[in-house]
């Protein structure tokens, strides 16, 4: 005959809580499931090949991110590339694939065929090659002039200096505005030239041309001397030569045979 063990309410409650504490998923009720292997298969990022700098470190920020986001071990990593590659990017993995043994042979390789070194004179070359025009935005311009600048060795030139290289770049339409000495790091540049870019497109709104710092000017008629318009709107002057032309004497022509003059 079976024993009938009597419990307080207070020993139920502790034997509950070291059940929960010895087994805590199985005490809440929830089964435990194996986790997936993480792969490229979602991946959205892709590579064709194109030898760009920016775009080939673009790809590889864009697909380490997503690895370690889905947890993807190396060894996955090294199966899903193909995955990733079409183009002249899948027929260059397949020539060397059996050089990457592992995923940073993967990423040095795609770095190394797609991406490779410049020589620091070519990068400089590239930097001073153009000047900022006027349709670019200061933003792009300064970005596209750093990205250049991050292709050099490292440590080769800090802040200031680069500072220095990309100032005399910026359009003299910044400059007028930004003294050197105002600003102490690419990000004072950026804020200063956002504040006239907001400026000059008010002003274009207005259907003015004025930049904030600058000197309102009003202009001169050089004919009447009066403000508000120029020469060539200036009605005294159209008045004056309508005038003239009323009176001017008409010229008379004169045949003589087959030769002809004019006289007045």
């Amino acid at each position: 005959m079976a024993q009938v063990i009597q419990m307080t309410t207070e020993q139920l409650q502790q034997l509950i809580e070291s059940v929960r504490t010895s087994n805590p998923t199985a005490s809440a009720g929830l089964t435990v499931s194996t986790q997936s292997k993480g792969s490229f298969s979602n991946c959205t990022a892709s590579f064709d090949g194109q030898r760009d700098h920016e775009a080939v470190e673009e790809f590889i920020t864009s697909i380490v991110t997503y690895k370690e986001v889905e947890s993807i071990s190396d060894e996955d990593a090294l199966k899903g590339v193909p995955l990733l590659f079409y183009g002249l990017a899948s027929t260059w993995w397949q020539g060397i694939r059996k050089e990457a043994k592992t995923w940073n042979d993967v990423l040095s390789l795609i770095r190394e065929h797609f991406s490779p070194t410049k020589p620091a004179y070519q990068v400089y070359m590239e930097i001073f090659e153009k000047k900022q025009d006027d349709k670019a935005a200061i933003d792009t311009f300064v970005c596209q002039k750093r990205a250049l600048l991050a292709q050099l060795p490292d440590d080769r030139h800090d802040e200031e200096t680069e500072l220095d290289f990309i100032y005399g770049l910026v359009n003299i339409k910044y400059r007028k505005h930004i003294a050197r000495h105002d600003i102490k790091n690419f990000k004072d540049l950026l804020e200063k030239g956002r504040i006239i870019e907001h400026n000059n497109l008010e002003s274009e709104a207005n259907g003015g041309g004025y930049v904030k710092g600058a000197k309102r000017t009003t202009i001169r008629c050089t004919y009447c001397n009066f403000r508000g318009h120029n020469q060539y709107q200036c009605r005294k002057r159209k008045r004056e030569e309508n005038t003239t032309e009323d009176y001017a004497v008409p010229k008379k022509r004169h045949y003589t045979g087959t030769t002809k003059t004019t006289s007045v």
